[in-house]
């Protein structure tokens, strides 16, 4: 998925630093440091769908103020250094999200099977991802009955309020010593007794929920607002058991990809109740143990880059392998679909729906248009661990 709020599918945005112009030196003198504030802002937030930076230097009778907002303290001190060292007399106003006296509860977890992440507060903006229930987050700004969230992959977005349970620090640390459970089931329902006659809530892969306790075939469970239920242990794996080392193998990831052939395409979806395609690739490595970066174009950035030819490259090809479309502009490759290898010259992705095509131009599920479109491959399975390929067992907001 490539998000339409970063025009031309840009890797890296430049900041909007936007000056006031008055008729005192010292704003002039400001203005011609605008190229160094930009390059603070490109080195600490190279991605805006992964970090915030805007800053605005105002006068205010004879007092120049720096206001804005960023969530990164170092891109905050990176900027009144700056300013400082040049000999600039400021008022300090730029906010360092999330604003303590605004939010009292840094932390929350996703209370409902599959939460909508929407790109400004409204019902009618577009949805740019999802994220499941049990999933930790941190809460950036409040407006109205809405939230600016970041997720485990550092992708930003808006949430109804009411989709999320706010914790603090010290609650958020207590649930990462919880013991916890992680769906493996494709769907399900936890129900609010053993006897299976009343549903408390729906269940997706890749939920999280506490355990209680073990009765009788089922466990006991709370979610993350306290409902308490029961669900079934044939679909469920304690999450300290979701490693990496045991579950990111080509046929584990096969395995999950094609248990949700037909699911439709759906813009944002990073879930089984509908995927775009790389909340597709995202969410068949999540199952498996790793938090993939959220959008194509991230995750073109990341894993072992594989060269080759066109013309030859299925031969090249390991199973799991990522397979990323689109165009070149300039000599630079500009990757707005994705794909993953599953040997054969064969591929599975959202396309309409999950399906599976090939590279092969004799077979009946050959795409000449993936083909002729084909911009690279980056290999997950062996590269090197970092943000954007991150292991969930490694992950400080889960351990």
């Amino acid at each position: 998925m490539i998000n339409k709020k970063n025009s031309d599918y840009l890797l890296v945005v430049p900041v909007a630093l936007i000056l006031a112009h008055g008729c005192g030196q010292k704003t002039t003198a400001f203005n011609n440091y605008k190229s160094e504030l930009d390059s603070i802002g490109i080195v600490w937030v190279p991605d805006l769908r992964e970090g915030i930076y805007e800053a605005e230097l105002y006068r205010d009778g004879t007092d120049q103020i720096l206001k804005g907002e960023t969530n990164l303290a170092e891109a905050k001190e990176a900027t009144v250094d700056l300013l400082k060292h040049r000999g600039v007399d400021f008022i300090d106003s730029l906010k360092v999200l999330p604003d303590t006296s605004e939010i009292r509860d840094p932390w929350g977890l996703v209370n409902v099977s599959v939460c909508n992440i929407r790109f400004t507060s409204s019902y009618d903006a577009e949805m740019v991802s999802q994220a499941l229930m049990g999933t930790p987050v941190k809460i950036l700004k409040k407006d109205g009955g809405w939230f600016l969230i970041q997720t485990p992959d550092m992708y930003l977005g808006w949430v109804d309020s009411d989709a999320i349970e706010t914790i603090d620090t010290l609650e958020h640390a207590k649930w990462k010593l919880s013991p916890r459970l992680f769906y493996t089931g494709k769907t399900g329902d936890i129900y609010a007794d053993q006897a299976e006659l009343k549903v408390i809530s729906d269940i997706v892969a890749g939920c999280i929920v506490e355990l209680k306790s073990e009765q009788k075939g089922k466990y006991e469970v709370k979610l993350p607002d306290g409902r308490t239920g029961f669900i079934s242990r044939e679909k469920v794996i304690p999450l300290d058991q979701l490693s990496a080392e045991t579950y990111l193998n080509a046929e584990n990831l096969i395995s999950t990809a094609e248990s949700f052939m037909g699911i439709p395409y759906l813009w944002g979806g990073t879930s089984s109740k509908g995927f775009d395609c790389s909340g597709f690739t995202k969410t068949i490595y999540y199952l498996n143990g790793i938090i993939l970066t959220r959008d194509a174009s991230e995750q073109f950035q990341h894993g072992i880059r594989l060269r080759m030819r066109r013309e030859s490259f299925p031969d090249s090809l390991k199973k799991g392998d990522l397979l990323f479309f689109g165009s070149s502009r300039r000599g630079r490759p500009r990757p707005t679909h994705v794909g993953m290898y599953i040997g054969d010259t064969e591929f599975i992705h959202a396309s309409g729906m999950v399906k599976i095509n090939s590279l092969d131009s004799t077979r009946t599920n050959f795409s000449r248009f993936r083909r002729d479109s084909f911009i690279g491959v980056r290999r997950v399975i062996g590269a090197k661990y970092e943000n954007g390929i991150q292991p969930v067992s490694d992950h400080t907001w889960y351990r």
